[in-house]
């Protein structure tokens, strides 16, 4: 099941727009870096952008539990653990647990440990929660550990790991990691190097979820997309712990693929706007073993990595 067409439920458009007056106000090149923006940019964030983060997490959790097989390893947890590295305003972590709470029964608890640098988005993240929390359309508790840490680097990263003390079931980041590419925060690829780190904490069927923008890169006739793929395929080359599960072609593409572009679209509705819009790639991978016993059967999808003029959609579709 793919969805990509979600409207934000009335319960948390109310918390966004009235208890916290956000402002809904698409502003490009100011959310290209994040870290030092101010209490009212924030707001305006929550209004514009954390609704289409929560339609991005939504929609990628519900595909990733409609995959055959992988339900049945969730379906009986009472409790789960999820890391969100650079996590802003929080919209993919309700996104995700909205997503999770409709489909797991038994579902009681989401302990999430949160990291961003910028310290007014860490401060609405926490009463959000607590909002959130106390809706009566969430029968989930949420135990969230927000923590703000500005990333200057790989010490940093490594910081995160170090207070990071349980097995995650789902570990991601959303539209963060260009701007480290952007500011060259470090000497490598940044795909590659945060998930070398990050991977090695899930869970034995965790999941790991990493989207960014699928715009071109400022200095570069490169897109986002190409780059995230060159490193995740690369570091995959250098170990056979990890695999992708979600595109499903680079399941099978990853080992020959040197960086396509892909995207996927979005569209998110709130009283703000109707069918925002929202274009991102994102690749999902988990551990090897658990990868193959879902998808070692599945048709192989057609992608740029094998075919220049496919659609740079097509991967994304099933």
């Amino acid at each position: 099941m793919k969805i990509n067409n979600i409207t934000i439920p009335r319960w948390l458009d109310k918390i966004i727009y009235d208890d916290f007056n956000a402002v809904y106000e698409p502003r490009p090149a100011e959310v290209v870096y994040n870290p030092d923006q101010s209490y009212d940019f924030v707001k305006l964030y929550l209004g514009t952008y954390f609704p289409r983060s929560y339609a991005e997490a939504y929609g990628i959790t519900l595909q990733i539990l409609s995959i055959k097989g992988f339900l049945e390893h969730f379906i009986k947890l009472e409790e789960i653990n999820l890391l969100d590295f650079c996590c802003g305003t929080g919209g993919e972590i309700i996104g995700t647990i909205v997503a999770l709470q409709s489909k797991l029964p038994n579902l009681k608890r989401v302990n999430v440990d949160a990291f961003d640098a910028n310290v007014e988005a860490i401060r609405f993240l926490y009463h959000l929660m607590s909002l959130v929390n106390n809706a009566s359309e969430m029968r989930v508790e949420i135990i969230i550990n927000p923590q703000c840490i500005f990333i200057e680097s790989e010490r940093e990263i490594k910081d995160i790991v170090n207070l990071s003390n349980v097995p995650y079931h789902f570990i991601m980041s959303f539209k963060a990691i260009n701007e480290f590419i952007q500011h060259k925060t470090f000497n490598m690829n940044a795909y590659e190097l945060i998930a070398s780190y990050l991977l090695p904490l899930l869970s034995q069927h965790g999941v790991f979820i990493m989207s960014d923008v699928a715009t071109k890169l400022n200095d570069s006739t490169m897109f986002y997309p190409q780059i995230m793929n060159v490193g995740l395929n690369r570091f995959l080359k250098k170990t056979s712990l990890y695999k992708s599960i979600i595109p499903t072609a680079c399941f099978n593409h990853e080992g020959i693929c040197i960086g396509c572009y892909m995207q996927d679209t979005f569209y998110v509705t709130h009283r703000k706007k109707n069918r925002d819009i929202s274009k991102v790639a994102y690749r999902v991978l988990c551990k090897s073993d658990f990868a193959t016993e879902l998808l070692d059967n599945i048709p192989t999808n057609s992608c740029r990595a094998t075919n220049q003029l496919a659609d740079k959609n097509s991967p994304y579709i099933y």
